[in-house]
């Protein structure tokens, strides 16, 4: 008799940890926005730009709950420079959503500008309805160009923006300045190992969805995707996304919001 107690409260305690990592991963996770700090640190930081802050969102896939909850946390933060890596609506976004999403877009404050590359979800199809991008909420897109950035001085940093939905052409840069490129796919990095890149900034993978302990990502979607990783020269930070692409399951990858801090060391 006790044995088989002991066996039924056993398969009670696996099928209720069965159950909560069912919902850790279809629930919990997806709501779950967190404010993730990273720190840059390079003598090619200008001064003017020390413990500057840049806002990294990506991935927003219509989620409208969980970019409201971004949005609180860049009003609160107010970060210098806000960057949208890509992928604004998904295939069920519809136009009341949009205007939701273009009401929150636009009230996030900057001080020195916001900018925003292209991802595949951002081009509309031949039979698709959403004509409109992040261009149309107050920023500013960067198609594998280059724009200077200035903090109240002559110094500026570089940020590249490229379209990884096309042909990447990437652009001439300052000898010597400090770059951020941001990229929707942080796969493209392969083809841009010879090119000048102090920060490579990306979205898409959403860090795998699924994380475990000591093994990583279960079922990548991109060959790079760690949250922060140096690969060669370069420093590239991920953003988690603030939606989740389908099938929409998530483990140890919380949606996020980045603010990246530069400072100079000296």
């Amino acid at each position: 008799m006790k044995r088989k107690k002991r066996q039924i409260i056993s398969l009670l305690i696996i099928f209720s940890l069965l159950v909560g990592v069912y919902l850790e991963m279809t629930v919990f996770s997806l709501s779950r926005v967190s404010l993730r700090f990273e720190t840059v640190v390079s003598e090619k930081v200008p001064p003017s730009f020390h413990n500057a802050s840049i806002g990294v969102i990506s991935d927003v896939n219509g989620n409208i709950s969980n970019l409201n909850k971004v949005v609180d946390h860049l009003k609160i933060y107010q970060p210098d420079i806000v960057v949208f890596s890509g992928n604004l609506f998904d295939e069920t976004t519809t136009a009341s959503d949009e205007v939701a999403i273009r009401d929150l877009l636009t009230s996030i404050p900057d001080k020195l500008g916001k900018y925003a590359v292209l991802g595949s979800g951002d081009i509309p199809s031949s039979n698709d309805t959403k004509t409109s991008n992040p261009s149309n909420f107050g920023f500013r897109i960067l198609d594998n160009s280059v724009t200077p950035i200035h903090n109240q001085t002559n110094e500026s940093i570089q940020l590249v923006g490229l379209n990884t939905n096309a042909s990447i052409t990437y652009p001439t840069v300052v000898d010597g300045s400090f770059v951020i490129t941001v990229a929707h796919n942080p796969d493209v990095y392969d083809s841009l190992r010879d090119q000048t890149m102090d920060v490579m900034i990306t979205g898409k993978s959403m860090n795998g969805k699924i994380r475990l302990p000591l093994i990583g990502a279960l079922f990548p979607s991109s060959k790079y995707n760690e949250k922060r990783k140096q690969y060669d020269e370069t420093i590239m930070i991920q953003s988690s996304g603030v939606g989740t692409s389908k099938p929409e399951f998530r483990l140890f990858t919380n949606p996020d919001v980045v603010i990246i801090r530069l400072q100079n060391p000296q």
